[in-house]
């Protein structure tokens, strides 16, 4: 079944697939700040600022991933980008690619820390 034959199935699914992104976005947001922008910051140079590094852009790319695949549907879908016949579902998918975007952007700025 297309997206555009039944798009509140897809929305049901979407709300599935991303149920975790939240909290996982949340997750490495907090170490971002209890780790590289408080106090409690770790030393740049030491090993254990390079395995907090490696674990925040782990859970940044994983949240990514899963916002990806959440509108993967909508890529594949042939056409539903140009008609006019959904326009919730196309802002939907331009939110949720550019904060895919944005989450890639600090997951480099996490390295460059």
């Amino acid at each position: 079944m297309s997206i555009l034959e039944d798009p509140t199935n897809y929305i049901v699914q979407y709300s599935e697939k991303t149920k975790y992104s939240c909290i996982l976005l949340g997750v490495s947001l907090l170490l971002v700040l209890l780790f590289f922008i408080s106090p409690l910051s770790v030393s740049s140079g030491s090993w254990s600022s390079w395995i907090t590094k490696i674990i925040v852009v782990g859970m940044l790319l994983g949240t990514s991933a899963i916002l990806f695949n959440a509108v993967k549907p909508i890529i594949d879908t042939k056409g539903i980008i140009e008609t006019d016949l959904f326009p919730d579902l196309k802002y939907n998918f331009f939110i949720t690619a550019g904060f895919i975007l944005m989450i890639l952007v600090l997951a480099i700025v996490v390295l460059r820390l």
